[in-house]
């Protein structure tokens, strides 16, 4: 299955942090979302998301940049990569 480019900029507070069982360099982070906005010109496949957990992989680099860990109120730009995986855009990741 193909997944069409799309892209999503959220708002919430990580719930737990967690290295990522099938792809080295990556971890995956627990995020309850607080906020949903489309990034113009990109479908938002997360639309649904605001209010709930979703599971978002991250570059294990930024993660350890930003110190990212339960608790943490962050900022991101995240894409779906398949049914069951989405993305973040690690320049757009920010920690607030």
């Amino acid at each position: 299955m193909q997944v069409v480019e799309n892209w999503a900029d959220i708002e919430g507070q990580i719930v737990a942090v967690k290295p990522n069982p099938l792809m080295d360099n990556f971890v995956t982070a627990q995020i309850k979302v607080a906020n949903v906005v489309p990034v113009p010109g990109f479908p938002n496949l997360f639309e649904q998301a605001k209010g709930s957990i979703i599971e978002v992989n991250i570059p294990a680099s930024k993660a350890k940049e930003l110190s990212l860990s339960a608790g943490k109120a962050i900022s991101g730009r995240i894409r779906k990569g398949g049914p069951t995986t989405a993305f973040v855009h690690p320049d757009f990741l920010k920690t607030r």
